[in-house]
């Protein structure tokens, strides 16, 4: 399957591995500038020979936390790649960087391997820096080493909190998953937990040093409030999500579900007479057996009777996009999420559904949206 088109937000694309296209969010400017601004005074009062390029030095500095974030994102692509997730994105931005993909039909046993390997890789990283400081030259080398081995084990501990958006909050929503069957009530666990996550950054960040007598700079405060509003924010959007998943899952696709009889292009009109549209919705289909068009009441009528045993229903049918077909292999709530999403951007009335390839029926937006509707009404 192609990659979806390049998100001018997504920033700029500097490589495609495997397929899978790598940006570097436009954001991640500020990051830089902000890490050339932090580290380049200080090797400058450390190295004054060096002058201007003390800042260079902290450019590097940076470049080194934009390798720790895309090896820490592309293992999380390339494991979501080997349980069979398509892969759309890699992005590295101010807050670190995510990893676009398509979670659905997967188990809370691949969720979580997904999730660790990111925290995981860092660790890697930062173990095999360390192991290189005795043999690194004294200076800028072995400061930029030594950087890099701290930088990837804050990035491993950091990530592994127990609380999303952070990797270790979806290790906690794996984990209720997988106790309770339910992969929404799992996010919103995981979700308030990064509720509390962010409250303890702050309590840890500002609330002890004030505590103990001290009073934090200014720079501090604004990056804890930052790191922490980032943090909550992600933490609302899961349980919002995971509540949304949880009305989908009380629905059973099979209710909204209305039978389709697959009708063959080359069929003549005559040989669907008869048919009751009420309980088995005509579908054309091609060669294959797939969905490709649909079959209204009003346009066979309109086919003259002398002429019904020769009109091919390719003359009269409506051809849809092919967006238009569902394949529901999954768990519940990932089918009915898998149409919500198919009707937001086919804004088709009817999608074809199949099941292992073959047409299994028809879902109408208008039945789909009552049937949310009751169930969340209740």
């Amino acid at each position: 399957m192609p990659s979806p088109p390049d998100d001018p937000r997504d920033g700029w694309r500097i490589a495609t591995v495997a397929g899978i296209p790598i940006f570097i969010g436009r954001s991640w400017v500020i990051l830089a500038v902000v890490v050339v601004a932090l580290v380049g005074p200080n090797i400058a009062a450390q190295r004054p020979d060096l002058g201007a390029l003390a800042y260079g030095v902290g450019f590097l500095y940076a470049l080194g936390l934009l390798v720790a974030v895309l090896v820490h994102e592309g293992a999380h692509a390339v494991t979501a790649r080997v349980f069979g997730h398509e892969v759309h994105r890699v992005v590295a931005d101010l807050w670190g960087g995510h990893t676009t993909y398509d979670p659905s039909r997967g188990a809370p046993g691949s969720a979580a391997a997904i999730a660790v390997v990111g925290p995981l890789s860092n660790a890697l990283l930062g173990l095999l820096a360390f192991a290189l400081l005795p043999v690194v030259p004294e200076g800028v080398p072995s400061g930029l080493v030594g950087a890099f081995a701290f930088v990837n084990g804050l990035l491993a501990i950091f990530n592994l909190l127990p609380g999303l958006p952070l990797d270790g909050g979806q290790l906690v929503e794996a984990g209720v998953w997988k106790l309770t069957g339910s992969r929404p009530r799992g996010r919103v666990v995981a979700g308030w937990f990064g509720r509390a996550v962010a409250i303890l950054v702050v309590l840890w960040a500002i609330g002890l040093p004030l505590l103990s007598g001290g009073r934090p700079d200014l720079f501090r405060v604004v990056w804890t409030v930052l790191i922490a509003g980032f943090l909550w924010q992600g933490a609302s959007a899961a349980i919002n999500a995971g509540t949304s998943l949880g009305v989908l899952a009380r629905v059973d696709p099979r209710q909204v579900i209305r039978p389709a009889r697959p009708v063959p292009a080359r069929a003549t009109v005559a040989e669907i007479d008869g048919l009751d549209t009420r309980r088995s919705v005509p579908v054309v289909v091609d060669g294959r057996g797939l969905p490709i068009a649909m079959l209204s009441g009003p346009a066979l009528d309109g086919v003259p009777a002398e002429v019904r045993d020769r009109t091919p229903v390719s003359a009269v049918m409506a051809r849809q996009p092919p967006e238009w077909v569902v394949p529901l292999d999954g768990a519940p709530e990932d089918d009915l999420v898998a149409l919500v999403r198919a009707f937001q951007t086919t804004r088709v009335p009817l999608l074809a559904v199949t099941r292992q390839g073959r047409l299994d029926g028809v879902v109408s937006a208008h039945e789909l949206g009552a049937a949310l509707e009751a169930v969340d009404g209740r």
